[in-house]
């Protein structure tokens, strides 16, 4: 019955004494607690590998597989010795081997290990949590292995119900224009002083994550320009406000003509340089995420990036920019702004009727999607 509920693979090592690499593989890894953190998983006492493990010492290291790393489970599962042999690998700065080509890895110190019928519920106190690509993770399911590769996903976060209620109803819509384009489609909102992608459909080609989803910054210019243009005069006046008292009244004015022209075209767009450029845009709103760039910071880094917000076509093409992002909004049955759509599309869109029918996908989809949410039929084909 258990076979029923897919799991997680991971590979735990440790350094053996004579500095060669254990390691044995788990399904049954799982996160414990926050503060202090803690992570654990449940080995079976009569394995031999976990026994190496345990008498290596007190560390370890717990390293997510992704999901094109099922050779590299069953090599480690299955070999007696040498289990590492074909297997590239590094060592953590806690001493743990690291198998490379991970989706993560965590260097733990043991904190408990308790008794648990024929297992033992082993714990970990983090020391280091390395994200290292941003590939999907293998899973046991059925006694087979298989990856993770959802149509869409939905953040779990309580203070988001009540928009993920308004999103669940135009879930379907997501992610026929996310399979269309062959890439990912979000739906932002605005959560206090936050834009938050809450969920999302698809997956871009030759993205350095696998999905936006969970992604926050702050809601000042020129992020956020399109819950500015279609959250209503006090929305767009919180907006410009958050660039604070000594903003000048020019840089003002800028913004706010910004947000006119999304509302006025019904859409927003974000053109940029591919490749690095687009890197640090999204590396640039990681930041200001993490609270390592604030404000006026934010905003001078926004300012040195080629990107244009709410740019016209002919001068991101005079200038070689490709189409980053198209926006387009999404209203629940009062008319008042529900969440923003988001096409990512494929790198190099630069053609102007390409650009032009990516627009056109996702200002469709976002009708019909209004259309849902206020329960009206929808009379608009994509």
């Amino acid at each position: 019955m258990l076979g029923q509920y897919p799991t997680g693979v991971v590979v735990v090592t440790a350094m053996g004494p004579a500095g060669d690499a254990l390691g044995m593989t788990v399904g049954s890894f799982t996160s414990v607690s926050i503060d202090p953190p803690l992570v654990a998983f449940l080995p079976s006492k009569m394995s031999s590998s976990w026994r190496s493990l345990r008498e290596s010492g007190g560390s370890f290291c717990v390293n997510v597989l992704s999901s094109d790393q099922e050779d590299v489970c069953r090599g480690i599962a299955m070999r007696k010795h040498n289990k590492f042999e074909g297997i590239p690998w590094f060592t953590s700065r806690g001493g743990n081997p690291v198998v490379a080509g991970t989706v993560a890895y965590i260097d733990c110190e043991l904190e408990a290990m308790h008794d648990a019928g024929d297992h033992h519920i082993v714990v970990g106190r983090v020391l280091e949590l390395e994200v290292m690509n941003g590939s999907f993770p293998l899973l046991f399911f059925r006694g087979g292995y298989g990856s993770f590769r959802p149509l869409s996903l939905a953040a779990g976060d309580a203070d988001l119900l009540y928009q993920l209620r308004l999103i669940d109803k135009a879930r379907q819509y997501m992610e026929a224009l996310a399979s269309e384009c062959a890439s990912e489609v979000g739906a932002y909102t605005l959560l206090l002083d936050e834009i938050v992608i809450a969920a999302a459909a698809g997956q871009r080609v030759r993205a350095t994550v696998p999905t936006h989803l969970g992604q926050r910054w702050p809601f000042i210019p020129p992020t956020g320009s399109p819950f500015a243009a279609w959250g209503g005069d006090a929305v767009e006046k919180a907006w410009l406000a958050n660039l604070g008292d000594d903003s000048p009244a020019d840089e003002i004015e800028r913004f706010r003509r910004m947000a006119g022209k999304a509302r006025a075209r019904g859409y927003g767009v974000i053109y940029g340089h591919p490749g690095e450029e687009q890197a640090n845009l999204m590396a640039t709103l990681a930041d200001a995420e993490s609270g390592k760039a604030r404000t006026g910071a934010l905003q001078q880094t926004m300012r040195e990036l080629p990107v244009q917000f709410q740019g016209e076509l002919t001068d991101a093409m005079s200038a070689g920019m490709k189409l980053h992002l198209v926006t387009a909004p999404v209203f629940d049955e009062a008319g008042n702004l529900a969440f923003v759509l988001a096409l990512w599309p494929p790198d190099g869109v630069l053609d102007a009727e390409e650009v032009k029918r990516y627009i056109s996908r996702i200002t469709k989809t976002a009708k019909i999607a209004s259309a849902a949410i206020s329960r009206a039929r929808p009379h608009v084909s994509i």
